[in-house]
């Protein structure tokens, strides 16, 4: 487990420097890459592959939302790198294999498999964001 968080943090910070994220930012877009694929991990198999994306992008977004607040950075900065572990690429490249091989049913099936998961990461990612935004228009409203 360890092992795969710390190959999580590697993948996220890799996307930083591709990214052009600050040198001092990228370690905090790291950690949330790490957070969001140890949530991933953790989050029990009875939820489903999507259900486990969608906890993991959940938490990876608010990690991102919070150190955004914290280190007074725009919330991208750690968000897009932090999701990368999570974004289902080598399900799309297989997608796209069985497609080329001719063996539709198989693509079909994978093909939505990988969609459905790359919408568990957007809708993860748009409830944190929400929940946020939310949160930020009550605490401003009561001023």
């Amino acid at each position: 487990m360890l092992i795969q968080a710390l190959i999580g943090f590697i993948g996220a910070i890799t996307f930083a420097y591709i990214y052009r994220v600050p040198a001092s930012q990228s370690i905090y877009a790291g950690l949330v890459g790490a957070v969001g694929y140890s949530v991933f991990l953790l989050t029990p198999q009875s939820w489903g592959d999507i259900g486990t994306v969608f906890m993991g992008a959940t938490a990876a977004a608010i990690c991102s939302e919070i150190l955004a607040r914290r280190r007074r950075q725009p919330v991208l900065l750690f968000l897009i790198p932090g999701v990368i572990p999570l974004v289902p690429g080598g399900q799309a490249y297989l997608t796209m294999l069985s497609f080329l091989q001719k063996e539709y049913a198989e693509a079909f099936a994978s093909l939505v498999s990988t969609l459905l998961a790359a919408g568990a990461v957007a809708a993860g990612i748009i409830l944190a964001s929400s929940i946020f935004r939310i949160y930020s228009s009550a605490k401003h409203g009561r001023r």
